[in-house]
């Protein structure tokens, strides 16, 4: 059937695909094998494109082909994605269900203290709810926001914001009752949100197939942006920028590198995995706290406090007698 005059119109591989099966040109005779050729010729159109698609490893765009009135649509071949070690929605015996349940502790302590915080800078019931929420979650929006989550998690993880009113609006009403406001309990359920904010931060990043670098960046975005604009909001200076207490960020930064190189360089199973990074941010934040870890200033500590101390008043008087 190639003779005839129409043939022009198919496409030169379906004419190539053919003859590589050896078909016959003479023409057919009946309408019945009429029809058997143009199925033929369809069905080796598509096995050539499929097979030269995957010989040269080459994506097909989508596009339509019309052979013999049949009309088929050769679809974009997906591009791979690297998975990342996924979380059940609630908590359970798994390695990934017991990260989600750390993660819960560490959404009620980062609520607690962003509700305290707002509360000593003297925010209304409103204004500590509104605090204490974003301090817990506003890490883990960040992170959505910068690498391209949408909708963030707590649109449809809901139980998260429940979670951080309920805990914000107890605190403003029930925590003068405590007698320690600086309650051990309190640092250690802050310790292990650091170490689950981080290492869900880096798989977060490993589900989008970043670079492990900024893997390691959501991980530290996570554990410690919502209290960047806990302190932004109550008018402080911003913790993880400043050495007036131990290193902060810099362990959730450690834990969350840890998991990343793991994840990207080994075939460790997932929870020796989440249990390296957690262990990690956590041993850190540890030796911090006992040892008071800082990092460098760019000044002396002594010429760093008369800064922060202002002009002394013999100071004063000179500037005013020289002028």
């Amino acid at each position: 059937f190639f003779f005839r005059p129409a043939h022009t119109m198919l496409p030169r591989t379906m004419i190539m695909a053919s003859k590589s099966v050896g078909a016959r040109l003479r023409p057919p005779q009946t309408i019945n094998q009429w029809s058997m050729a143009m199925s033929s010729s369809t069905a080796l159109y598509r096995s050539a494109m499929i097979r030269t698609a995957f010989h040269k490893s080459i994506q097909l765009k989508p596009m339509t082909c019309m052979v013999a009135q049949r009309t088929f649509v050769v679809k974009k071949l997906p591009k791979p994605v690297e998975r990342g070690d996924g979380m059940p929605r609630y908590p359970d015996f798994t390695s990934g269900g017991a990260l989600r349940a750390m993660d819960y502790v560490g959404t009620v302590a980062f609520a607690l203290s962003g509700c305290v915080t707002a509360g000593t800078a003297g925010m209304d019931l409103l204004g500590c709810i509104l605090v204490g929420t974003i301090t817990s979650i506003g890490g883990g929006t960040v992170r959505d926001l910068l690498i391209g989550n949408s909708p963030v998690f707590w649109v449809e993880e809901t139980e998260y914001v429940l979670i951080c009113i309920v805990v914000a609006v107890l605190t403003f009403f029930f925590w003068h009752l405590f007698n320690d406001p600086n309650d051990r309990l309190l640092w250690w359920a802050d310790t292990v949100g650091v170490g689950a904010f981080c290492v869900i931060g880096a798989q977060n990043g490993i589900r989008k197939s970043l670079a492990p670098i900024i893997c390691a960046a959501c991980g530290m975005f996570t554990a410690t942006f919502g209290g960047v604009i806990r302190d932004v909001l109550c008018d402080r200076p911003v913790r993880i920028m400043h050495s007036h207490a131990e290193v902060y960020a810099s362990t959730a930064l450690c834990g969350a590198s840890v998991y990343v190189v793991l994840k990207k360089y080994t075939k460790l199973v997932t929870v020796y995995r989440i249990a390296a990074g957690f262990g990690t941010a956590v041993a850190l934040r540890y030796v911090a706290a006992s040892q008071n870890v800082r990092l460098p200033n760019f000044m002396a500590e002594s010429k760093l406090s008369q800064v922060e101390a202002g002009p002394q008043p013999e100071a004063v008087k000179a500037e005013a007698a020289a002028a």
